[in-house]
This record gives structure tokens, sequence and C-alpha cells, in this order.
């Protein structure tokens, strides 16, 4: 028992245990930028009240645009930033961009067609 806690142990800080964290670390900078550009996708339209409704000199038209476009640019951003650093191996980066296309295309279509219709 002692034996296989210390393989963990020096398994976790070798190169080997490194380089699952970078794993780890990017897997959660994917699945939390995905939950956020989500919730800003869907819920857009009461984040812009919100924002408005705190903060009255801020309009409504203005705060649908930058909620919608944090939203989409966050779908964006995840692939290019993963294929920036390229820090994640390629099954990583394959499944991010296709969690991005999937989650993403549906909701940034829908609160772009809300934005447009907040526009006139």
């Amino acid at each position: 028992m002692i034996d296989t806690a210390v393989q963990e142990y020096k398994i976790m800080f070798s190169k080997e245990g490194i380089g699952d964290m970078k794993v780890m670390i990017y897997s959660s900078f994917v699945i939390i930028g995905l939950i956020v550009a989500t919730i800003l996708g869907i819920f857009g339209q009461v984040i812009a009240y919100d924002f408005n409704e705190r903060f009255p000199t801020i309009e409504l038209t203005t705060a649908i645009t930058i909620v919608t476009f944090i939203s989409i640019g966050l779908y964006i951003i995840i692939p290019i930033s993963l294929f920036i650093f390229n820090k994640t191996e390629k099954v990583v980066l394959i499944v991010s961009v296709i969690a991005c296309v999937l989650i993403g295309l549906p909701i940034s279509i829908w609160s772009f067609f809300v934005w447009a219709m907040w526009m006139g």
C-alpha cells in the first residue's frame, strides 16, 4: 500500500505527471469557458436586463450586444488559444474544437438571432 502511494507521488511530480496536470488545466479551461459562453448565450436577454437595472446608463441594446459577442467570442477563442499555445495533445485539441462547434454553433445562432431581433 505504501509502495503504490510512493509510486503515485513519483508519477505526479515526474514529467508524465506534469503533462497530465497540463491536460487537466486545459480541459478545465475548456469546460469552464464553454459553461460561461453557454450561460451568456442562452440567458443573454436576462443578463442584459440585469445590467440595465444595475447600471441605468447602459442601454439595453448595448448590454445585449456586449453579452452576445462575448459569448460568441468565447466559442471562437477557446479552440484558437489551445491551438496557439499548443500545449495539449492533438486528441484534446480535436475534442475541444468538436465540443465548441457542436455546442457553440446552435447557441451562437440563437444568441445572434435574439441580438438581431433586439436591433430591429
